[in-house]
């Protein structure tokens, strides 16, 4: 009788909903236009990689997976929607040409996959200053010094206003925008961090591994809800 009364297996792995292929195959999805930025290559020295909103939340923790050491693309999806203008729906950083059969949500150590009780429910990375980031540990460890050493030299500045505004006014459209996204290198070193507008603004959201059937990481994408809000 007690076969009955069997639990379920915990999940091992929690797989999203959406097949992103869709997004990184095909010009438009429902309706809308999507534009393609290159913003450069991330160098991953350790393979550990932070995901999170690097100026609120820069000593966030890397993601439980690693990858290979080394230099990777990272491209941003941007939706051109027609009642909120352009809006970076997607950033990806790619690490091989294969094909992803799936998406894997990326989990951070302490995060457990039974936890998550609703097929909606995710673990992600929450944004307050409308930002979101890929950077390697290592690379966070001398992010956060240089973080220190400014506000020790500004101790009434703002860390974006009064350095990274700059920056990321460098890649603004029109002379009049301030600009979405910035890949910077921190001074002295080949450490560097993408930094990029997220959707619609401060949120809690989720990345994903692409993986083949047979387990190889293709990819990381971060989904920032503009398409699927809500579904």
């Amino acid at each position: 009788m007690l076969g009955f009364f069997k639990k379920k297996p915990k999940p091992t792995e929690i797989r999203s909903r959406v097949d992103y292929n869709v997004i990184f195959d095909d010009a438009v999805v429902d309706g809308i236009p999507i534009e393609r930025l290159e913003l450069g290559n991330l160098h991953l020295p350790s393979g550990q990689i932070v995901v999170c909103d690097p100026l609120c939340y820069p000593d966030a923790s890397p993601l439980r997976q690693r990858v290979k050491p080394g230099h990777y693309p990272v491209t941003i999806y941007i939706a051109q929607t027609e009642d909120s203008g352009d809006r970076y729906a997607i950033a990806k950083l790619t690490f091989s040409n294969q094909r992803a059969d799936k998406w894997v949500l990326a989990l951070r150590d302490g995060e457990d996959p039974a936890q998550l009780q609703d097929e909606d429910d995710f673990f992600g990375f929450p944004v307050d200053a409308g930002l979101g980031g890929f950077f390697d540990f290592q690379t966070g460890l001398a992010y956060n010094q240089f973080i220190n050493t400014f506000y020790q030299q500004n101790p009434d500045g703002n860390l974006y206003t009064d350095f990274f505004a700059a920056l990321f006014q460098q890649n603004a459209d029109h002379p009049d925008d301030d600009g979405d996204w910035v890949n910077f290198t921190l001074p002295g070193s080949d450490l560097n961090i993408t930094m990029f507008h997220s959707g619609y603004g401060d949120g809690l959201y989720p990345a994903y591994w692409g993986m083949t059937d047979a387990g190889e990481v293709v990819a990381l994408m971060v989904d920032f809800l503009v398409f699927w809000e809500g579904e």
